[in-house]
């Protein structure tokens, strides 16, 4: 097993992507320069771990899923989320 920095940077925008935000909008909520956030995603730089946890916290993913893609059913997590916006999305537009 190793750590794949490419992979991570990939997740990072994954997770950046699905919560609608820009790279420069998530830099200033993380207080970061967009151009070292800029090179997490493009797997050219790490972070400490403070970071890490930071990052983790911010998307609500356990570092394990960042570092290594892992977690306890994250794609089912995601599912269940979508179904409950959909169901939502209907109610309003019965209302």
């Amino acid at each position: 097993m190793y750590f794949d920095q490419a992979a991570f940077g990939t997740r990072l925008k994954e997770l950046r992507t699905e919560r609608g935000f820009s790279q420069e909008e998530l830099a200033e909520k993380l207080n970061v320069s967009t151009k070292h956030y800029g090179h997490l995603e493009q797997g050219r730089k790490g972070c400490s771990v403070d970071f890490l946890l930071e990052l983790a916290d911010f998307f609500h993913v356990s570092t394990d899923y960042l570092l290594l893609g892992r977690s306890h059913d994250r794609e089912g997590e995601v599912a269940r989320l979508k179904d409950v916006i959909t169901s939502l999305n209907q109610l309003i537009q019965e209302m």
